[in-house]
C-alpha cells in the first residue's frame, strides 16, 4: 500500500513542479517564433495554445491575459 501512495505522491510532485516549467518554456518559444516571423504562425499559435492549456491545468494562469469581463459575475438584473 505504501508503494502505491509514494508512487502517486512522486507523480503528483513531478506534475506540480514540471508543468509550470514546461508551460513557460513553450510560451517563450512561441513568442520567439512570432517575433522572428513578425506575425503569428501556425507553430507559434500551437505552442502558445499548449502553453495556455498547461498553465490552466497547473493553476498558474495569470489574470493579465484574460478578457476584461472574464472574472466578473454575470449581470444579476437579467435574471429578474
Amino acid at each position: 500500500m505504501w508503494i502505491l501512495v509514494s508512487r502517486l505522491l512522486r507523480r503528483w510532485k513531478m506534475l506540480v513542479l514540471a508543468l509550470p516549467v514546461v508551460a513557460a518554456v513553450l510560451s517563450r518559444l512561441g513568442s520567439h517564433l512570432e517575433r522572428r516571423a513578425g506575425k503569428p504562425t501556425t507553430a507559434s499559435r500551437g505552442l502558445l495554445g499548449i502553453s495556455r492549456f498547461a498553465r490552466r491545468r497547473a493553476g498558474t494562469e495569470d489574470t493579465a491575459h484574460r478578457p476584461a469581463r472574464a472574472h466578473r459575475p454575470s449581470d444579476f438584473r437579467s435574471n429578474v
